[in-house]
């Protein structure tokens, strides 16, 4: 298992990272992890890669014919005797869901909000092995474990040429890079959003992807439209107004007025936080959570009481103050508390669980209330508990 510092920036702050670097420029941070983050190995993430529930990709490249080939998972077990010693590259994604001691590479991540997490991808590649020079949408940290790789990292929003080697590869055309590295194990790389880089494999590596994502109007307006709260069957109403015209296949002028004042009146502040909390918090594979039925939960938060309680590895617990209420979303499902419950959820988002003493210090009707319901979404267990 791999020593890991409190965080991941080696000597730098989190303020610093965070007002010079993040979202902004790439940074290199030697010796991130004081160690080779081993969390995986090759035959393992192979053997992840033969899950059809699980999303994986099998690049390869013909260096001298400059020709790509992708291949989507589930792989058949005798792909991987075809393949030769170098140009090719497993991708498997979102392994921190299956694979559990990669869990532990997001706690190096909390000077981040948890809800920003995406989830982790894992990659090996032979000698040579890349995707090629691309682009991103979001934030990722690539963390080195075994092997070495060369990166070249250009600067964000850098003009480049988009070019599609294969039909279901996006790349960029090499472009100046700014950094030019051979990354060693526990090296770590930021890569800001729409910043070009382009890694390639020095002998057999594998590399760790830790992916941040950020809301999208569409996903908030997902959530929203989605909320049995709000009441979208407001029909046009055009008395008065119809002129003979119309009946030519004119659109009445105003339609677009009421429709965007109808939406303002639905999609106050208050409807838009809960969308957008509840959209951030939402899990990629909720299934993959034990949840607990409403009268087992209430039996376990009085027990929680006096043992305490732990945040599940993959839970997403955020909240948002408003009007003298908290706006709380656990996995995507939102809740009502009244304030006091503040310090539980930092505290949780920070150190991961809340003991006897944190909790006795805290209101025990609302707390009782959310104990009951994070143990019962799967968010939260005892301490101690492996489940």
């Amino acid at each position: 298992m791999a020593k890991m510092q409190a965080d991941m920036l080696g000597e730098m702050s989190p303020e610093e990272f965070l007002s010079d670097y993040w979202q902004k420029k790439p940074l290199l941070i030697r010796g991130g992890f004081t160690d080779d983050p081993a969390l995986i190995s090759a035959e393992e993430l192979a053997g992840y890669s033969l899950d059809d529930d699980i999303e994986s990709r099998l690049i390869q490249h013909n260096s001298q014919q400059q020709r790509w080939q992708l291949s989507h998972g589930p792989l058949d077990e005798t792909t991987f005797e075809t393949l030769g010693e170098e140009n090719w590259t497993l991708l498997v994604q979102s392994l921190d869901y299956f694979h559990p001691p990669l869990q532990t590479l997001t706690r190096a991540c909390n000077f981040l909000p948890r809800w920003r997490l995406d989830d982790i991808m894992v990659s090996f590649a032979t000698a040579n092995g890349g995707v090629g020079p691309h682009l991103d949408k979001y934030d990722v940290f690539l963390i080195q474990g075994e092997g070495q790789r060369r990166w070249r990292v250009g600067f964000q929003d850098q003009k480049v040429s988009s070019i599609n080697p294969h039909p279901q590869i996006a790349q960029v055309e090499p472009f100046e890079a700014t950094i030019d590295v051979i990354v060693n194990p526990g090296d770590v790389l930021y890569i800001p959003p729409r910043t070009p880089h382009w890694g390639v494999s020095v002998g057999n590596s594998i590399t760790y992807s830790i992916g941040f994502r950020a809301p999208s109007i569409g996903s908030i307006l997902d959530s929203a439209l989605s909320s049995a709260s709000l009441e979208f069957d407001s029909l046009w109403e055009d008395s008065g107004k119809l002129k003979k015209y119309h009946a030519y296949g004119a659109l009445h002028s105003e339609i677009p007025d009421w429709a965007l004042d109808q939406l303002q009146t639905l999609l106050n502040r208050r409807e838009l936080l809960i969308a957008a909390g509840k959209a951030v918090t939402d899990l990629k594979y909720p299934e993959l959570l034990d949840t607990v039925d409403l009268p087992k939960s209430q039996e376990l938060s009085e027990i929680a009481m006096t043992e305490g309680v732990e945040l599940k590895p993959l839970a997403r617990i955020a909240y948002f103050e408003h009007e003298q209420a908290l706006l709380t979303f656990i996995n995507g499902v939102y809740f009502q508390f009244p304030k006091g419950l503040e310090k539980a959820l930092q505290k949780l988002n920070q150190q991961y669980s809340l003991n006897k003493h944190d909790l006795e210090e805290l209101p025990r009707l609302p707390l009782g209330e959310f104990l009951t319901h994070g143990i019962a979404l799967g968010a939260l267990r005892l301490c101690g508990s492996k489940r």
